[in-house]
């Protein structure tokens, strides 16, 4: 039953590595536009930039005051400084990158070595009756590649359930892939949440968070249906990190 896995996980870095040394991900330094605006007319904005006019140009604003068409001509010159400063934050700010990540997830349904099991709710302890309310758990292998003898960098483990009567759209679930130290991308691990095993692949899990390496990370998963060759299964994995 093609509707119940977890994942293959074939783990190949499109970048040669993913280490952040004092750094989190998807950090962000970007004030509001509210708080940059009273900052930059003179008035103090906590957690905001530090930027103000210059004296010059409060003075110049000052004598104008008995002058309405001069200021207003004065203050479109400020409005246009102003817009030139937002400009500036932009590029300054939009600085994210993005990291690829590609593994398989590899799982067994039954048999030796069984990774996946139906454990409460509709064809309890049998994989082939599964129905609305069903839960399952898993502990698959996450491998470079989608062979079963590729190299183990991790595991995914989690649960997942049948949320909607006509099962269109598979199995929901909470997974974690822990990497092992020793593999290219540990210490770390990445926890996610979405629908795998519907009518409509490839599937797309939104990436919750990390740990480790991948402290703070954000994101989203595709995972794709690889030939399946029973009782085994393996779902191709590219995980899309931005930070």
């Amino acid at each position: 039953m093609a509707t119940v896995m977890a994942g293959t996980t074939t783990l190949v870095a499109h970048k040669s590595s993913f280490a952040f040394p004092n750094q989190q991900l998807g950090s962000s330094s970007k004030p509001s536009r509210a708080c940059i605006q009273k900052e930059f007319l003179g008035s103090p904005c906590r957690g905001g930039v530090s930027r103000s006019l210059s004296s010059v140009q409060k003075k110049k604003l000052q004598q104008l005051d008995s002058a309405p068409a001069k200021k207003v001509s004065a203050m479109a010159a400020v409005g246009a400084d102003l817009k030139e400063y937002f400009v500036s934050l932009e590029q300054k700010t939009d600085t994210s990158k993005e990291t690829v990540l590609e593994f398989y997830v590899h799982e067994v349904r039954i048999g030796p070595g069984t990774t996946v099991m139906l454990n409460a709710g509709t064809g309890h302890h049998e994989l082939k009756l599964p129905g609305y309310g069903s839960m399952f758990v898993f502990d698959n292998d996450v491998r470079e590649g989608g062979s079963r003898d590729s190299k183990l960098v991790g595991r995914e483990r989690g649960h997942g359930s049948i949320t909607d009567e006509k099962f269109k759209e598979g199995l929901q679930l909470m997974s974690k892939i822990t990497f092992n130290e020793d593999s290219q991308f540990g210490p770390g691990s990445l926890s996610f949440s979405g629908n795998v095993g519907g009518a409509v692949a490839p599937y797309e899990l939104i990436v919750l968070g990390g740990t480790g390496n991948f402290r703070g990370a954000k994101g989203y998963a595709i995972v794709e249906n690889c030939p399946p060759h029973p009782p085994a299964y393996s779902f191709h994995w590219r995980v899309h990190l931005s930070h």
